[in-house]
């Protein structure tokens, strides 16, 4: 009999040496931004090391920068159809999945980046995330910062609005960011963010708006002469996963990648910050583009120009209780972040 049971846990022992290890499920994460030293990479390579880490090597994240599987749109729809995993659409591509996520792109919404990233954390950024997924049967797992938007081009130094007028600004395929430009008296001309710097260079277009960064890591800042520092949107991206692939994960694997997306959300955000007076630098010293940075009374001219006219578009687009809900939400984060007004 002992000798029966001992032979019989040797033969299931190395049984069990000899079965293959689990084959780990593998995470595809596919984004815009070049592989490189960049806030998207950044985060997105701590996302790899800390879900593998912290999983056991029992999930692995395969990244795909630089549009390797196709435009922003083309892997939004590939994460909705279950054929990817996980993206990282910004707000304006993502409009055309989730029109509500117009509100956040209201011009000179958000005075600073801390302020918007008290509102991404709070009950407003955590109702964008469920209306998300509740709306277009995707998993949301986190917002962060792509940057706040600034104009760059050929023809001459932007300090007011009257500046722009007449100007033909390339812009993203966002019906928000296309009518901020013409209610500045410019026209806003849509084209893809692979195509806007040969856009620029062959005079399709006479200026473009991102945030610092992206015009120096694109190529943009090579091809102009003049940058203004006006800041007037503040980029979104937004973490988001297939449904389905999510809901198959064990609770525990759920959290991993949960946590790992709040980590990407804040490591982007704090380099995005960091990174614009950075690229800004290089940008002025190095490639010798002529740079100005709007005055706080300047900005204010902006504002005076465009936040009336963009609000009651988007209002038609999405409601005018989301605007009131997220202007409510930017007016309780100031007063969080820097005590009530006099």
């Amino acid at each position: 009999m002992t000798f029966t049971l001992r032979t019989t846990f040797t033969a299931a022992a190395i049984a069990l040496l000899a079965a293959p290890p689990a084959l780990a499920e593998e995470i595809k994460f596919a984004f815009e931004m070049f592989e490189g030293d960049n806030p998207e990479f950044n985060a997105a390579t701590a996302f790899k090391d800390y879900v593998e880490n912290k999983s056991n090597g029992e999930l692995t994240v395969r990244l795909f920068p630089g549009n390797q599987m196709g435009s922003v749109r083309e892997t939004t729809e590939m994460v909705q159809q279950g054929t990817l995993e996980m993206t990282l659409p910004s707000d304006g591509a993502f409009a055309g999945f989730y029109p509500p996520i117009q509100a956040w792109s209201m011009p000179y919404l958000f005075q600073s980046a801390p302020v918007a990233w008290q509102v991404m954390q709070g009950e407003f950024g955590r109702w964008t995330l469920e209306d998300i997924h509740a709306q277009t049967g995707m998993k949301a797992l986190a917002l962060s910062q792509n940057g706040f938007r600034s104009f760059m081009n050929n023809e001459k130094q932007i300090v007011t609005p009257a500046d722009l007028e007449g100007m033909k600004i390339r812009t993203m395929e966002s019906p928000v960011y296309m009518e901020m430009v013409e209610a500045l008296g410019a026209d806003a001309t849509p084209i893809a963010g692979s195509e806007a710097v040969m856009a620029l260079q062959q005079g399709v277009v006479d200026g473009l708006e991102s945030p610092p960064p992206v015009h120096l890591a694109g190529g943009a800042a090579d091809v102009s002469d003049f940058m203004t520092l006006n800041e007037h949107v503040f980029g979104l991206h937004i973490v988001i996963a297939n449904d389905d692939w999510f809901n198959g994960l064990s609770p525990a694997h759920q959290k991993i990648v949960t946590d790992g997306a709040k980590l990407f959300a804040s490591i982007e955000n704090v380099e995005k910050t960091a990174g614009d007076w950075q690229a800004i630098r290089v940008i002025e010293e190095e490639k010798g583009v002529q740079v100005h940075v709007s005055t706080p009374d300047e900005k204010q001219q902006f504002r005076d120009a465009v936040y009336e006219p963009v609000r009651a578009f988007v209002s038609e687009q999405v409601g005018d209780d989301i605007l009131e809900r997220i202007e409510a939400a930017v007016a309780q984060a100031e007063t969080e972040l820097y005590g009530p007004t006099e």
